[in-house]
């Protein structure tokens, strides 16, 4: 390294105390930083291969590749060095067992729009890959109550993260060419990745004992997860809705026919009372039948601002069950009720006066 032990403990953030501590030896890395800067060159192709498969699911969004740098490969081996020897002394990363030891040498982040998106690209990940090790799903304490908290499976990890990261993180084995390469794949929400890349250009690596930045960080993490909630609340809103109108609109066609039945028997003066009355109870159930779109109670919960839904309208319309009683006049809804009232065409109206 052209970087000196100095200049790198600074650069860095490592405390020299841990370093010595951990009884490190610079020229091992020295000799792992020059062995490594050759190899990395053989594992572009292997992500360039990984990232183009995962780009061609339909609900991945973005897809970044990251081969390790050099100099972050010393900064991580030693601080796993000087973490794992705390409870093994003989613990040793060396320029024989580097390469399995750290299993991020390559990175794929897959960002997708909605939670739900992560089980199909979990599926994709297994069709196409050997799993060195079981999924793990990182989630923040508190995203869930104690009776919710998911249980390890055969196919999960389920971990809470310390510092709030939301992610599932998948090692799988390839070979692009003639060597076995391990990657790491984590796969998570556009929200979540925005927070943990301001997490970590705000508290790398010089703030990670931050109290109050770690703080604020953390109430960030909050929105940003609900940011993810009301996504997806969001969504199934537009996808309930988009059904309701069409079934609505089926109920309206169904009414408009019998409207113009009941303006035709009208006009001809010739409609008996029980039919008129037949006529007038089966448009009215047809109309009752017609749903009201409105957010459901959990939907308003995220949307409520100060007493109102965010496009302005009074929360207190919702509140009783029912068809919801509008202004006519302003939506363009036919009023059976005025219509039939006295069993008299409109029409008709017209030439009595």
């Amino acid at each position: 390294m052209e970087i000196t032990k100095e200049q790198f403990f600074e650069k860095y953030n490592i405390n020299k105390s841990d370093f010595d501590e951990a009884e490190i030896s610079w020229e091992s890395l020295r000799e792992i930083h020059k062995e490594y800067s050759v190899y990395r060159e053989s594992l572009t192709p292997t992500a360039e291969y990984i990232s183009n498969m995962l780009r061609t699911h339909p609900e991945a969004h973005t897809v970044r590749t990251r081969v390790k740098d050099p100099e972050h490969l010393i900064d991580k081996i030693i601080r796993k060095i000087i973490r794992e020897r705390k409870t093994n002394a003989g613990y040793v990363i060396d320029i024989d067992n580097y390469k399995t030891e750290i299993t991020d040498l390559i990175g794929i982040r897959v960002l997708h729009l909605y939670k739900d998106q992560a089980a199909s690209l979990d599926k994709f990940i297994r069709e196409l890959w050997e799993l060195v090790e079981k999924c793990t799903i990182y989630y923040r304490e508190g995203d869930y109550s104690k009776e919710e908290e998911h249980e390890d499976n055969e196919l999960f990890n389920f971990k809470v993260h310390p510092a709030g990261y939301r992610s599932w993180h998948y090692l799988i084995s390839t070979k692009a060419t003639k060597h076995l390469h391990v990657a790491e794949i984590q796969v998570r929400t556009i929200f979540e990745e925005g927070w943990s890349e301001i997490d970590h250009q705000l508290r790398y690596p010089n703030d990670t004992n931050n109290v109050q930045l770690t703080k604020q960080l953390l109430v960030l993490n909050r929105i940003a997860g609900s940011a993810d909630e009301m996504a997806t609340s969001i969504r199934e809103l537009k996808l309930n809705t988009g059904k309701l109108e069409a079934e609505n609109q089926k109920k309206q066609n169904a009414i408009d026919e019998l409207k113009t039945q009941i303006e035709t028997l009208l006009n001809n003066y010739k409609v008996e009372k029980a039919d008129k009355e037949k006529l007038q109870s089966k448009v009215q159930e047809l109309e009752s039948s017609i749903t009201v779109t409105f957010p459901s109670r959990q939907q308003q919960e995220f949307m409520m601002i100060g007493g109102k839904i965010s496009n302005g309208i009074d929360l207190n319309l919702f509140a009783s069950p029912g068809p919801l009683l509008t202004d006519q006049n302003k939506i363009g809804i036919f009023d059976t009720r005025k219509y039939l009232e006295g069993y008299t065409h409109p029409d008709l109206l017209k030439k009595d006066e």
